[in-house]
């Protein structure tokens, strides 16, 4: 025979027994627990962001500036040889 009797919303309460004034003052300290957290939350979501941007546009201007050189390097190149582009 099974004595075991779940817990259930009859015997179990759902919130300490508080006064009202309390269960306000713990409602506000979770809102404004939940304001900093979002607040924490963004402010590290737009630092990777940014880090992300930063990086992408230092790869493309190390890009860049390799395609300038190369192009100075060919038409270099092509100024010393000129036999070379009659080919």
């Amino acid at each position: 025979m099974n004595t075991y009797l779940p817990p259930t919303a009859i015997n179990a309460p759902a919130w300490p027994p508080a006064t009202p004034a309390e269960r306000d003052r713990v409602r506000d300290a979770a809102i404004a627990e939940a304001h900093a957290l979002r607040r924490a939350a963004s402010d590290e979501f737009w630092r990777g962001a940014n880090a992300w941007v930063v990086d992408a546009f230092e790869h493309g201007r190390r890009a860049t500036n390799r395609l300038a050189a190369r192009l100075q390097q060919h038409a270099k190149q092509r100024r010393v040889s000129p036999a070379a582009s009659e080919l």
